[in-house]
């Protein structure tokens, strides 16, 4: 049995949720002011992120992870500190590490600079091919890459060294420029 103190609490109760609700809905009606004067370009720090890209079909195609980006508005240039970028495509990885690295603000142009590592993976077949050189640059969208550094490539078995590559992930195909030298294991 409910006291006549306890319905006059639930009544009260009642009332002040109606209240509560016709107040917060007469708010809602009216829409937000624009803000002024605001400058698009940010210059941010963003810490421990991870973008993720995908293809036409909705899986994953690129995805780039790093302790920090700094984003320059004057240079309209990001800077990340030790970026691990991963390609994806069908039957193939490919892995890129650097000490840094710097990307446009179209996303279009990366250039991995200090102790660059890049790792073709073939899961199906165990397949693998290293690539070490000191500066690489990337054209996101053709997936291609080239340098003018020295470059040292190892498979497990056979060695090259050479000086500038330009290098076709779509294709999986490789030009060495310079001054190359192989060492190839006979099977």
């Amino acid at each position: 049995m409910i006291t006549h103190r306890t319905r006059r609490g639930i009544i009260a109760l009642f009332m002040l949720t109606a209240v509560s609700f016709w107040i917060s809905r007469s708010q809602d009606s009216a829409p937000p002011e624009p803000v002024a004067g605001l400058d698009p370009k940010l210059n941010y720090v963003l810490r421990d992120f991870e973008l993720q890209i995908f293809d036409q079909n909705g899986l994953p195609s690129m995805n780039l992870q790093a302790p920090s980006l700094r984003n320059n508005p004057e240079l309209q240039l990001g800077t990340i500190e030790h970026p691990v970028i991963e390609l994806k495509q069908p039957g193939l990885t490919w892995v890129l590490t650097s000490d840094s690295a710097t990307i446009t603000a179209d996303k279009e142009h990366i250039q991995l600079l200090g102790q660059v590592h890049i790792q073709r993976n073939e899961p199906t077949t165990g397949n693998w091919v290293k690539m070490n050189t000191s500066e690489i640059h990337i054209e996101v969208s053709p997936q291609t890459a080239s340098t003018t550094q020295p470059v040292k490539m190892f498979d497990g078995l056979n060695h090259m060294d050479a000086v500038g590559m330009d290098l076709d992930m779509k294709n999986s195909s490789f030009q060495l420029k310079q001054q190359v030298k192989a060492s190839y294991a006979v099977n």
